[in-house]
């Protein structure tokens, strides 16, 4: 996308604020359906903890629908066969992509994955503005964003993650699930290894599961996932205790036998939440603002792509003036989270080697 640095008072359509999958899925389905003028607002610089992210096969026509399909292909990523999972006992399980109608998996580089959208939204003429949103302010049908990124738009869209910035900023809560979260390290110096060397491996222990992946460039990322009052018991912030913890799970500790951490492990959440309104008035929340799902649904950036091609049908026709289309949007999300809650529910509940464990017990009856 074109870059702007001060933008004084633009005005624009829509207005999406963060430039993960869901926004940039978004402006592209919107500057490619409609004549809205979109822009993108994001910063320069930010820090996310994006280590090992698998992509699903069934993203595959998503990404030919936003038109990047060739771009994504051509990318550093590499091919994901499918998931090793010690769930519910010792023994390993295979899911295979292999007999996928749309074939196999990919560990992606989210950096290029997101450069490719990137270029496909400037292709259509959505421009990105450099910078924070800060003060939000409401002029007529207008919302006026204030700050570093000053501009005026019809609509106002919360793409930025599980943080929900803008959607908490206009007075919005987060019902929460639980207080999951990933502390994460990254190995260099892995042996070119057996098949498993492509595959991503989720293991189980008593307070949490692990999950390890190979990344494009061949190291390999690792994740402690438990609660956040258990990592702080735990003091899993210590890298040699988090290293303790992960060499108890033998898969992922065969897999690291002998390598080097080469960044030292940081937090991020990874909990289940959903707004209690994604949207209103002149704005509305997608991807991860909106609701965020359990990491073990493997469904991260595909679930990104779908949401912001879904939301486009819906900014259209709230800015048409279908007075029901916000409230629809909402009422389909918390439905979709409910079902969600259930099957995260029953998959958790596949584990019966810890039930007294408060990890477990906290996700069977939550």
């Amino acid at each position: 996308m074109a870059s702007m640095g001060a933008s004084r008072d633009r005005r624009w359509d829509v207005a999406i604020a963060g430039a993960g999958p869901a926004g940039l899925a978004l402006a592209i389905e919107l500057a490619r359906t409609t004549p809205l003028r979109v822009a993108v607002v994001d910063a320069v610089t930010r820090h996310r903890m994006r280590l090992g992210e698998t992509l699903s096969p069934e993203a595959r026509p998503l990404l030919a629908h936003l038109g990047v399909d060739a771009a994504f292909a051509s990318g550093e990523h590499a091919r994901c066969q499918g998931t090793i999972a010690a769930w519910g006992s010792d023994t390993a399980h295979y899911t295979d992509f292999l007999f996928h109608p749309s074939g196999h998996g990919w560990r992606v580089d989210r950096e290029r994955l997101e450069a490719a959208l990137a270029a496909e939204a400037h292709r259509h003429g959505v421009e990105r503005i450099d910078g924070h949103v800060g003060a939000l302010t409401r002029d007529g049908d207008e919302w006026k964003l204030h700050g570093d990124a000053p501009l005026r738009a019809r609509m106002l869209v919360d793409a930025t993650g599980r943080q929900a910035t803008v959607a908490r900023r206009l007075g919005t809560q987060r019902l929460g699930a639980d207080a999951l979260v990933g502390i994460a390290g990254v190995f260099e110096g892995i042996p070119r290894g057996p098949t498993e060397a492509t595959w991503a491996v989720i293991e189980s222990r008593h307070d949490g599961w692990g999950y390890s992946a190979v990344m494009p460039d061949g190291r390999v990322a690792v994740v402690a996932m438990t609660d956040s009052d258990l990592a702080h018991a735990a003091h899993l912030h210590d890298t040699a205790t988090w290293r303790a913890w992960i060499d108890e799970l033998p898969r992922t500790a065969r897999r690291i036998a002998g390598a080097t951490l080469a960044e030292r492990p940081g937090v991020a959440s990874a909990a289940s939440h959903r707004l209690d309104s994604p949207g209103g008035d002149g704005w509305l929340a997608i991807g991860d603002a909106a609701s965020s799902f359990d990491p073990l649904s493997s469904q991260g950036i595909t679930r990104a792509l779908r949401s912001g091609i879904r939301a486009a049908a819906v900014i259209r026709d709230s800015l048409a003036g279908e007075p029901r289309a916000i409230a629809a949007y909402g009422e389909e999300l918390a439905r979709e989270y409910t079902a969600y809650l259930a099957a995260r529910a029953a998959y958790y509940a596949m584990e019966q080697r810890w039930t007294a464990s408060p990890f477990w017990q906290r996700r069977v009856a939550g």
